[in-house]
């Protein structure tokens, strides 16, 4: 588990500074001894890639979700919906998902996110998250106001 957490670390200090790159942790799981982790990159202020990794007991899972942001303030916060790819016990399926996610001005965030979806030997996967973490990179996605002549 330790070398996750530092890989996790690593890969947050590889992603270029300009882009923004977050590291998050569910504090839940941590409680119990367990690991619930995400790193999400974005590449636009509107839509971000998050791999989700979960280590409960002997089990580890992965799964992949694509989130669109509506109205991003800070790039890839606020209210998104998305689609993830997951596993229920040994098969993989698609599903979709809602969230939220609050970002401080020191970089600090939350997540809350749920969704479901059908995997392909027709077990339903479910997707919860309740995330803590930091954000690498650039502080805003806003674009300076511009003065037009008239």
């Amino acid at each position: 588990m330790k070398k996750f957490l530092l890989s996790l670390v690593l890969l947050a200090c590889v992603v270029r500074m300009s882009a923004q790159a977050e590291i998050k942790l569910s504090p839940i799981p941590l409680l119990f001894g367990y690991v619930a982790a995400s790193f999400e990159y974005g590449f636009s202020p509107s839509f971000g890639l998050d791999g989700d990794f979960y280590f409960i007991e002997d089990v580890s899972a992965v799964s992949v979700s694509a989130k669109y942001y509506f109205n991003p303030d800070k790039g890839i916060d606020k209210f998104h919906v998305g689609a993830f790819v997951g596993a229920a016990e040994s098969a993989p399926g698609l599903g979709f998902l809602l969230g939220y996610k609050w970002v401080s001005n020191k970089n600090v965030l939350f997540e809350l996110g749920l969704g479901v979806g059908r995997s392909l030997d027709d077990e339903v996967i479910g997707y919860g998250k309740f995330h803590m973490g930091y954000r690498f990179g650039k502080k805003s996605a806003k674009l300076p106001a511009t003065s037009g002549s008239n």
